[in-house]
């Protein structure tokens, strides 16, 4: 029960986070909000997850509120899903590719960055 808490606690200040970059970060005419939100949101779990796994708290309270609450909360997959099929409708075939290939590449790309960064800084 203490972990659907912590997720429900977390999940609330990563979505009012998504929120409010939403509101500070145009918009129009491409998705660069959610994609924004995505890119933060997957450094920060890669950065997160390796502070957790070296200090052998995978699964902990940590976990359960800042991964899977907040990180949860922050990143959107499916604003992603929609926002592709908003520009695919739209015959923005294009910027549909552009997204998606910039999104899963960076996000991924992001996250392993801060896997390695925090890595980096355990181990100095």
């Amino acid at each position: 029960m203490k972990d659907i808490l912590l997720v429900f606690i977390g999940g609330g200040l990563g979505s009012a986070l998504r929120l409010f970059l939403n509101k500070i970060i145009p918009s129009e005419g491409f998705p660069y909000s959610t994609m924004t939100v995505n890119l933060i949101g997957s450094f920060l779990i890669g950065f997160i997850i390796s502070y957790l796994i070296h200090h052998n708290m995978l699964k902990s309270d940590y976990y359960y509120f800042l991964v899977v609450g907040i990180c949860g909360g922050l990143t959107t997959f499916s604003a992603f899903s929609l926002e592709n099929l908003n520009l695919l409708k739209s015959n923005d075939i294009v910027q549909s590719i552009l997204y998606v290939i910039i999104s899963v590449s960076f996000c991924i790309l992001l996250a392993y960055i801060g896997f390695i960064l925090m890595n980096k800084i355990l181990n100095y």
